[in-house]
């Protein structure tokens, strides 16, 4: 009965974490090149504390109901882009929630395997010059590793600024790669509004524009997200001294 109401009482907290990332889904920060009517918007501040507040699933579930919302309410174009929002989302939520609450292997596991379906992809662009496209991405994951073998061993605390800001920067960077891999398959092979050679155009677009991105959503999403995570952690352990 007690983990029945605790179940509940995630799923209505979960709820009214999405009204405020729909909130915050209907706030411009960049636009997408890809499709038209459609932003990177200051929900994605929030989209990997949705994970370490939530976890996996009722994170990735209001995750999911603030972009309903907002595609409701005309901030989000449903198409390739609208779904790749979801999806990049969805990955977000997915390595932030699996790292907060101890799955290490899976949390690696996902942003590893999204960078080898992107490598396997023929549609992907793997190089813009001579540049990695997904060389950010690689970089983020190292850092993952450590923070969540540290954590592990207890040499480190899921508090510790270092292990929020190398969470969030990994699963920004997952979600970001899963995004364009949806997109690209939806524009290109299943809605079509794309050819192959049109997509390999934008791509160089925005290739020096996400990496800025990323990191802009990692500082911010990472000096929202200590305060508050600090906060539930001291009313869920009011006599600790931790």
């Amino acid at each position: 009965m007690l983990r029945l109401k605790r179940r509940t009482a995630a799923v209505a907290a979960g709820s009214l974490f999405a009204a405020l990332y729909a909130i915050l889904g209907a706030l411009p920060v960049s636009k997408i090149l890809l499709g038209s009517g459609n932003f990177l918007t200051a929900s994605n501040f929030v989209t990997p504390l949705a994970g370490m507040l939530f976890g996996p699933f009722v994170g990735g579930f209001a995750a999911v109901v603030g972009d309903l919302l907002d595609a409701y309410a005309g901030y989000i174009v449903i198409g390739s882009t609208g779904l790749s929002i979801i999806a990049a989302d969805l990955a977000t939520v997915a390595t932030a929630g699996l790292a907060y609450t101890g799955r290490w292997r899976a949390a690696i596991a996902v942003p590893v395997v999204v960078l080898l379906l992107y490598w396997a992809d023929p549609i992907s662009v793997l190089f813009v010059g001579p540049v990695p496209f997904t060389w950010l991405h690689m970089l983020s994951v190292p850092p993952l590793i450590v923070v969540l073998l540290f954590q592990k061993s207890g040499r480190l605390s899921r508090l510790n600024p270092v292990f929020v800001a190398a969470v969030t920067f990994a699963s920004l960077l997952c979600g970001q790669l899963t995004g364009t891999l949806v997109g690209q398959e939806l524009a290109v092979r299943v809605y079509q509004t794309l050819s192959l050679q049109a997509w390999q155009g934008i791509v160089p677009l925005f290739f020096p524009l996400y990496p800025v991105e990323r990191t802009l959503f990692t500082v911010v999403g990472s000096a929202v997200s200590i305060p508050i995570l600090r906060a539930v952690w001291r009313r869920e352990h009011p006599h600790s001294q931790g």
